[in-house]
């Protein structure tokens, strides 16, 4: 079978991992890895590697953080990220592939403060992207 190779987010994405809401990291994870508590994204995050795939759970920090309510509508696949090397390009070019910037970059803690951004399409959903 032949793959069309579809590019999205410009020259240089790659796959990073993919986002999946818990309500408890600690029931998902072995003892001793390491939880990474995000104010500004009003989450925790863990990351585990199985099967060659990168998984980021996601906890909320309260009742009112984003995600608790992905998690109420029984949403566990969240996202999936890609890690860039110039997010201004990365945002620009998925604009022209119809993804809508809904939230500014910002530092993340679960990155040592590397930039995100939150694009969404009808066609692909959420997706983050991280600057390299």
């Amino acid at each position: 079978m032949t793959m069309l190779d579809v590019n999205l987010f410009g020259d240089g994405a790659v796959f990073d991992h993919v986002g999946i809401a818990v309500n408890s990291i600690r029931d998902m994870i072995p003892e001793g890895a390491q939880i990474t508590p995000d104010e500004t994204q009003r989450v925790s995050v863990a990351f585990v590697e199985t099967h060659g795939i990168r998984l980021e759970f996601i906890e909320p920090l309260g009742e009112h953080a984003p995600i608790a309510s992905s998690l109420e509508k029984g949403h566990k696949l969240v996202h999936l990220c890609f890690r860039v090397p110039e997010l201004a390009l990365a945002i620009e070019s998925g604009r022209k592939n119809g993804f809508h910037c809904i939230a500014k970059p910002v530092p993340a803690k679960a990155f040592d403060d590397r930039k995100i951004a939150w694009l969404f399409s009808r066609t692909y959903g959420l997706i983050e992207l991280l600057e390299s």
